[in-house]
């Protein structure tokens, strides 16, 4: 009996030293994953030239539309305070991109109120997993790059009789390598612009219906490295950068909320452009990455980007960079998807189109070539450029708006 005793507070003895192994190990791991975040944030921060830029003290342009107001938003309002105390039942809203990243804190917002949304996604199984347990949702599958899959969709949709009262093109690609699609057309522009023009224009009809929609194109201040090559959108002859190539696409973007309002107004549709901000932990940087690099790639990157909004890794980054201007400050998904809420419901838009939207307000004009970290560019504004982004997007797609006053007589 002594023998077992004895035998039984050994293996106890074993039991408690295993576990404090085992606890020790955890703690170690614990803390180097610390360290290693922690690190991370401070590499980042030394290398990022943004957190060193003085304060601008630039030009600002005064123009009687791109005029900021007065509310109660600012660069860290988050999607759902906008929609508070705002009644969105009945409302219908069809957004690319709402089931990832700031369009599903968009998604998320307008749910809450009681509006319906429509999210367009080309991996059906991801958005569902994303949006599983929202109210009023519907997932369809919609391609950008696949005209028939927009035909299919606008169809579907039409022959249900529905109006539609935002339509927020928040889907899109960033900086890949030069990629054509079927037709041999550069990716990102043909995902970011093409895609979603076609798709509002075939979606008019609903628009109309509504009698008082919205139009949000998401656009981005990258849009003041490059305007629209014009004579080369496809980089046939213009050496190939991936930057100017998303730049380009956010400028076209400006340029078509700026025209299609001009056309739509007196059919009581506004159009707006619209910079969610910068945001480190955004599910952009993954699905750009779809169909270019491998399946393994593009998990690690949905995974990180999901990791650093768990760890609230955006707050940390800010901590250590400490820029001196307020838009180089980084930004949650959930205050990215602040000024696409905005824009799409708030009645302090009422009466207004054709803007350039970015923390929850109307953006201040910037000259050309400014480095201010805010702002929309004049380039990106000019009417007619505007005209000529449209004949590009009519002559690349086939899809020509008619029996509208498009300003061309």
């Amino acid at each position: 009996m002594e023998y077992n005793s004895k035998k039984r507070k050994d293996k106890t003895k074993s039991n408690k030293s295993i576990f404090k192994r085992v606890l020790w190990i955890l703690g170690l791991i614990a803390v180097s994953f610390i360290l290693l975040i922690i690190g991370s944030a401070a590499y980042i921060a030394i290398n990022d030239k943004a957190a060193e830029s003085p304060l601008y003290t630039g030009p600002i342009i005064p123009d009687e539309f791109q005029k900021p107001i007065k509310n109660n938003f600012d660069h860290h309002t988050e999607a759902m305070d906008v929609v508070e105390g705002l009644d969105l039942k009945g409302k219908t809203i069809i957004m690319t991109g709402g089931h990832s990243g700031t369009g599903r804190e968009a998604t998320k917002a307008f749910v809450s109120r009681g509006a319906t949304v429509i999210a367009l996604a080309r991996d059906v199984d991801w958005a569902n997993r994303n949006l599983k347990g929202l109210p009023n949702i519907e997932i369809e599958y919609l391609d950008l790059l696949k005209p028939k899959s927009i035909e299919a969709f606008t169809q579907k949709f039409l022959k249900s009789n529905r109006p539609i009262h935002a339509l927020i093109n928040s889907a899109g690609i960033y900086n890949i390598p030069l990629t054509r699609d079927e037709r041999g057309y550069e990716l990102q522009f043909a995902t970011n612009v093409l895609g979603h023009y076609e798709l509002i224009m075939k979606l008019l009809p609903a628009l109309k219906k509504a009698n008082g929609a919205r139009i949000v194109n998401l656009s981005s201040r990258g849009h003041r490295l490059s305007n629209v090559i014009n004579d080369d959108v496809n980089f046939e002859h213009t050496d190939y950068d991936g930057m100017i190539s998303y730049a380009q696409s956010k400028t076209a973007l400006i340029l078509l909320s700026v025209k299609f309002d001009k056309l739509l107004k007196d059919s009581n549709i506004r159009s707006f452009a619209v910079h969610p901000g910068p945001i480190p932990s955004s599910d952009l940087f993954a699905s750009s990455q779809v169909g270019i690099a491998s399946n393994t790639k593009v998990l690690f990157m949905k995974v990180s980007a999901k990791l650093s909004r768990a760890i609230n890794y955006t707050w940390l980054l800010n901590f250590f960079r400490n820029p001196e201007n307020v838009g180089d400050i980084y930004k949650t998904v959930k205050e990215g998807g602040a000024t696409t809420t905005w824009a799409a419901v708030s009645p302090e838009l009422d009466g207004k189109g054709g803007l350039y939207l970015e923390d929850c307000n109307i953006a201040k004009l910037v000259p050309n070539g400014s480095n201010a970290p805010f702002g929309v560019r004049q380039y990106a504004l000019d009417m007619e450029s505007a005209d000529q982004i449209l004949r590009i997007c009519e002559n690349m797609t086939g899809v020509i708006l008619k029996n509208e006053n498009d300003g061309r007589e």
